[in-house]
């Protein structure tokens, strides 16, 4: 019985190694888990900066285009009107002249 009782004692001896050994390598394994989840932290705030800048940057080149084609379209509506008013002054004078 002695010796039963000397055997089980060294089972749960080795058992409480084998588990003190699992523990360390669950700590070892949970410390490089949170190295990884802090680098995927890092790693989201670049994204999301990375993103507001470009959604940033997209609404300036929006307005920016807007404005350059505002631009070219009062620049348009100068020119056609300019060249209609010189018309109908042309048109006025001839209509002048047949009337005469």
């Amino acid at each position: 019985m002695d010796k039963q009782i000397v055997s089980m004692l060294s089972d749960i001896q080795r058992n409480i190694k084998e588990l003190d050994s699992n523990i360390k390598e669950l700590d070892s394994n949970m410390k490089e888990f949170d190295g990884k989840l802090k680098e995927f932290g890092n790693d989201l705030k670049e994204v999301k900066q990375t993103v507001n800048r470009i959604e940033t940057s997209q609404s300036e080149d929006v307005l920016a285009k807007l404005k350059v084609g505002n631009q070219r379209s009062e620049t348009d509506f100068h020119y056609l009107n300019t060249r209609i008013t010189d018309i109908d002054k042309r048109v006025f004078t001839l209509e002048n002249r047949a009337k005469r």
